[in-house]
């Protein structure tokens, strides 16, 4: 599933595509193709939305834009192998997952740099179901940044590095895009970051992704936000 938000910042129209079947959200869900899906407890959803951030984590004026639970028959659903990857799943004892995603307005982005973030949370039933999801995840993302996607329309990657930080979860990967958009009539261009920050802490995986304006943007509150989002992550864990 694509979510796709347009967004004016400091005169520059910007249309952001989170392609989230083609990275690394709920393993690969949001899909919505035809599915059964299994049964969760609602108390597994109740921490599910635990693990990822909160609105209190974010600045003022940032809101919640979408969220939806994902079943292992609807994280499947966009694979081109959708029964090989289903039975992956299964084999990882994928329980559920959670998608949720926050949108900034005008006067965040100004002040903070912030646009939009992604979070995910999946649960297994083990934690060597968990290790073997961060694992394909990580791959996943090196692979399609590689290729250079962006995450918007009409941007190319300039840089993908991975970023230095110190272990908050029992695995951790954090990599970075920068891009640069093309300047409309009046305006100049800018510069655009896209976070990608995997998390595994027991039998729990999560995924953040910050999309933010370098141009005025500060790094240290997207540090902030990664920390955050691996302690919502481990409050939520017994």
């Amino acid at each position: 599933m694509a979510t796709r938000l347009r967004l004016v910042t400091g005169g520059l129209t910007v249309l952001v595509a989170f392609l989230l079947a083609a990275t690394v959200a709920c393993d690969g869900g949001g899909g919505e193709g035809e599915a059964t899906p299994t049964p969760v407890a609602s108390e597994v959803q109740d921490q599910l939305k635990q693990m990822v951030l909160q609105l209190e984590d974010l600045p003022s004026g940032v809101i919640r834009a979408e969220e939806f639970f994902v079943t292992a028959e609807e994280s499947a659903a966009d694979s081109g192998d959708r029964e090989g990857r289903l039975a992956m799943l299964k084999e990882w004892g994928y329980v559920q997952g959670y998608d949720v995603t926050y949108q900034a307005n005008p006067a965040v982005v100004s002040v903070t740099g912030l646009i939009l973030v992604n979070c995910t949370a999946t649960l297994y039933s083990s934690e060597e179901g968990a290790t073997a999801s961060f694992a394909d995840a990580m791959q996943t993302a090196r692979t399609t940044l590689a290729a250079g996607a962006t995450g918007a329309e009409g941007m190319e990657a300039e840089k993908v590095e991975e970023v230095a930080s110190p272990p908050l979860a029992d695995e951790m990967l954090w990599l970075r895009t920068t891009a640069k958009a093309e300047a409309e009539e009046g305006t100049e261009a800018q510069t655009f970051a896209d976070d990608i920050v995997i998390f595994r802490q027991g039998p729990a995986r999560a995924y953040l992704r910050v999309w933010w304006l370098m141009d005025g943007g500060r790094s240290d509150f997207i540090q902030q936000l990664v920390e955050a989002q691996a302690r919502r992550l481990k409050d939520a864990l017994p």
